[in-house]
């Protein structure tokens, strides 16, 4: 996709799931509620330039999940952690989000770690079932058709739509994320 040309209807709308101009109207439906995590991913994205912390923020905000010091701490895994390229920001912010949700303060809590672990990897099969990979640069090259590696290719990245293009990405992440938290808190419920 050239994510110059693509604007932003085209990116999200194979996130979106939601029916808006139906009958009966559903207030906060969970279809609702994803589209909205994916929407302020991918515009925090826009505003703020950090993936993790973007991913991470729209799960918190509209999950009620919010974690001052999480987000504070995510601050450094944009771009593949700090730019090298590792492990992708908005996934990065996704998997906190996942354990944030479900994990637990008490260390001895073995079944919230392993159900925390198994949804993480959940997610990760979902992310790389999209982009191949959870890498950063081979997440760009997905979505890019090359990657941003080098501080003296950013002034093309950005002329080229990478920005836009990583939003999708973090708009995606989130979606995921946060409908993998919710399903779990609804099959907790029943």
């Amino acid at each position: 996709m050239d994510a110059k040309k693509a604007g932003l209807e085209q990116i999200l709308m194979p996130i979106r799931k939601a029916q808006y101009g139906s009958l009966p109207f559903v207030a906060a439906s969970p279809e609702k509620i994803l589209d909205a995590i994916a929407q302020t991913a991918f515009n925090s994205l826009g505003v703020y330039g950090n993936c993790c912390r973007s991913t991470l923020w729209a799960v918190q905000i509209h999950l009620r999940k919010e974690e001052s010091a999480t987000l504070r701490a995510s601050s450094v895994l944009a771009g593949g952690i700090c730019g090298t390229g590792e492990t992708c920001g908005a996934v990065l912010g996704g998997m906190i989000a996942i354990g944030e949700a479900l994990g637990s303060d008490d260390f001895r809590d073995l079944g919230a770690y392993e159900l925390a672990n198994a949804k993480v990897r959940e997610f990760l099969d979902q992310i790389r079932t999209r982009y191949t990979s959870s890498r950063c640069h081979a997440i760009q090259t997905a979505v890019m058709g090359w990657c941003c590696d080098d501080p003296s290719k950013a002034a093309r990245w950005t002329q080229e739509g990478g920005p836009l293009a990583c939003a999708g990405v973090c708009a995606t992440a989130a979606h995921k994320a946060a409908a993998i938290i919710l399903a779990c808190q609804a099959s907790a419920t029943t």
